[in-house]
């Protein structure tokens, strides 16, 4: 089911509902707000990548955007949209943590006489004969192209490039003020980092280097204090004054070059500390769903058949160094897409990948902040602190999966902070402030150039990541 962009109703009046605001909050100030107190804010609708003049739309129908203006989900079947959560509300008070035990050593195989395990030959033997009588139809050949994961390997991209993650992890430090787990310098960020750069996000078949040691403990992360004493014991080690060689110059008709060799010696008294393993944060991947079996009948709208194979899919994730998956899919949506919780806990477990539940309906979010906020503090210690990647998908990894995903580099301080100024002028006119509202689509523009322009689709989840945001705000109040 596709919720997309639907007619408004006729009792609302489509010119004042949601007017066409900027999608860039640096302009909010400059245009008047009309939005009605009873009605969703225009301008966290103007972020969704369904709103009708969003980059989405605008590469797909024009620059004037889409023809049908876009009114949320929750505006347009609010009874519909209360049936979701409350099924929602019980898929999440099931069992969320399926965590994957160590693998077993097999029990030694004592061969028969044929080379064969002794315990199968007679039911392999069986087989054979009961094929070799079986009447094999001939399948009529397909003329429908379907994408498998044989063909199209499932498309993981990395929240994190993975040339950026040595440069991010060694400027991170343990927050001591804010409400975040880590302090950034801005210009080190990563909504800065890939802004202006373009990447491929999709991740070749080489898998990056292992992850580190899962013994790793957050002790080894800096802090201010750590960074002082090392400044402090740098400033202060014993060096013995040496004779430097003299300057030489080289010239030439275009450049000049001054080298200049001088040669140390460290006090022999005073052996160097060895060297600790550098702190690497883990990443974080995007992906559609595994296994997933949609449209084998023939093409929809242009969109080719899928049927992926399970297995495959999560062999393929576990050769990325994934740790854990985090399934935003309830039963329902995993039996219709064709992956059974039948069939996708022992998949998970067979290659030894921990899975997180957080069921969320198609073009909703998470059931809550505090929630979504112990969970991700659980992956976070247990996952991301000790290097490992996690992954997190829905359907096509870019709506549900880009709520999480935003959530979790707003939690880590990826896209540094907010300040704390809760003065009239930070205000916008529907009561959202202002830097909340920037910090946000910080980790959206994050989430979209990384997997896709199309990443947090609906209102309502816009609306979750803002919430998430002050969520974090006020737990850190309430912490002081």
């Amino acid at each position: 089911m596709s919720l997309t962009l639907v007619l408004p109703p006729p009792d609302l009046p489509t010119n004042d509902f949601f007017p066409d605001y900027p999608t860039s909050s640096s302009h909010l100030n400059t245009t008047p707000l009309l939005t009605p107190p009873s009605c969703p804010s225009s301008i966290l609708a103007s972020l969704a990548s369904q709103h009708h003049t969003s980059a989405y739309n605008t590469l797909k129908y024009g620059p004037r955007g889409c023809p049908i203006r876009y009114v949320p989900l929750s505006v347009h079947l609010p009874d519909h949209v209360r049936d979701l959560q409350a099924r929602q509300h019980v898929a999440a008070a099931t069992n969320a943590w399926w965590p994957c035990e160590a693998a077993k050593e097999p029990p030694p195989l004592v061969l028969g006489p044929c080379g064969m395990s002794t315990d199968h030959f007679p039911t392999l033997r069986d087989q054979l004969e009961a094929a070799m009588q079986d009447h094999i139809a001939t399948a009529p050949l397909s003329s429908v192209p379907l994408k498998t994961s044989s063909t199209h390997p499932i498309n993981i991209s990395a929240m994190i490039p993975f040339e950026l993650i040595p440069l991010i992890s060694s400027h991170l430090l343990l927050s001591a003020s804010g409400p975040t787990l880590f302090d950034i310098p801005p210009s080190f960020a990563l909504d800065r980092l890939t802004m202006n750069q373009q990447y491929d996000h999709t991740i070749l078949h080489v898998p990056p280097p292992p992850p580190p040691s899962s013994q790793m403990v957050v002790t080894k992360l800096r802090n201010r204090s750590a960074v002082s004493e090392a400044l402090r014991a740098a400033i202060s080690t014993t060096v013995a004054p040496a004779a430097p060689t003299l300057p030489t110059v080289h010239a030439n008709p275009s450049t000049l070059s001054l080298s200049l060799t001088i040669t140390v010696a460290l006090d022999e008294k005073k052996s160097p500390p060895p060297a600790e393993s550098p702190f690497k944060i883990g990443n974080m991947f995007l992906s559609s769903c595994p296994g997933k079996k949609v449209r084998l009948h023939g093409p929809v709208k242009g969109r080719s058949g899928v049927c992926r194979d399970l297995l495959a899919d999560m062999r393929r994730m576990k050769d990325l160094g994934v740790g854990c998956i985090v399934c935003c899919l309830d039963d329902a949506e995993l039996e219709f897409l064709g992956a059974p919780w039948c069939l996708y806990e022992p998949a998970a477990k067979a290659v030894g990948i921990s899975v997180l539940r957080i069921p969320a309906p198609e073009g909703l979010a998470p059931e809550s902040p505090a929630s979504l906020d112990g969970h991700l503090t659980r992956i976070i210690n247990a996952y991301t602190l000790r290097g490992v990647p996690i992954l997190v998908h829905c359907r096509g990894g870019v709506g549900r999966a880009g709520v999480v995903a935003c959530c979790w580099m707003l939690k880590l301080g990826l896209c540094a902070w907010v300040s704390d100024d809760a003065s009239p002028a930070a205000l916008l006119a529907d009561g959202t402030r202002r830097d909340t509202l920037e910090l946000v689509e910080k980790a959206i523009g994050v989430a979209r150039r990384r997997r896709s322009v199309k990443a947090v689709e609906t209102y309502e989840q816009v609306k979750f990541l803002v919430d998430f945001v002050e969520y974090l705000r006020g737990k850190h109040k309430a912490d002081i």
